[in-house]
């Protein structure tokens, strides 16, 4: 009996500029949601998408985090950061990002958590993935996570070793 190969891909995303935005106070008063414009994803775990990529994730309460921040998104973080709403940090290469892609790429994370059940009525979730710390979010036909740069090596040894055992299972 032959089995198929399992088909998913893990590919490294190239760095980017990456901001993680801090609001001081939390939930936000009523009267200072409307100071925070359009563009801001003020529910927990709502994004904001552009052409398909997440550009802003309200990964935590009170969080944000932009993984590759262009001079719109940068705009948007110091202008509330300037209104006293919060601290700006530049966090480039605290988070490596991944493309977990493929038909399995699904089965691929059950090893380690059930990320449609993280993910459900959500755009992001801060999630362990392989024993690793993440921000996850759907990315077309599979997902993006970013890892604490601290743990990327073993979240690749995790995944592969947990890629493997599907080869095998087929």
């Amino acid at each position: 009996m032959s089995t198929l190969p399992v088909d998913y891909r893990i590919e490294a995303r190239a760095p980017a500029q990456q901001l993680e935005f801090a609001a001081y106070g939390w939930p936000l008063p009523e009267a200072a949601r409307g100071s925070w414009g359009p563009g801001w994803p003020l529910e927990p775990g709502r994004a904001q998408f552009v052409a398909g990529a997440a550009r802003l994730l309200h990964f935590a309460p009170g969080r944000w985090f932009a993984p590759a921040a262009d001079p719109g998104i940068q705009a948007l973080l110091e202008a509330a950061s300037a209104r006293g709403d919060g601290t700006l940090l530049e966090v480039t290469g605290k988070w490596c990002g991944f493309d977990i892609t493929g038909g399995a790429a699904l089965r691929l994370l059950a090893f380690s958590m059930d990320v449609a059940a993280a993910l459900a009525g959500r755009d992001c979730a801060a999630v362990t993935l392989f024993d690793c710390p993440a921000i996850i979010a759907p990315a077309g036909a599979g997902f993006v996570a970013w890892v604490q740069s601290s743990y990327a090596r073993q979240f690749g040894d995790t995944a592969h070793a947990c890629g493997a055992t599907l080869q095998r299972a087929g």
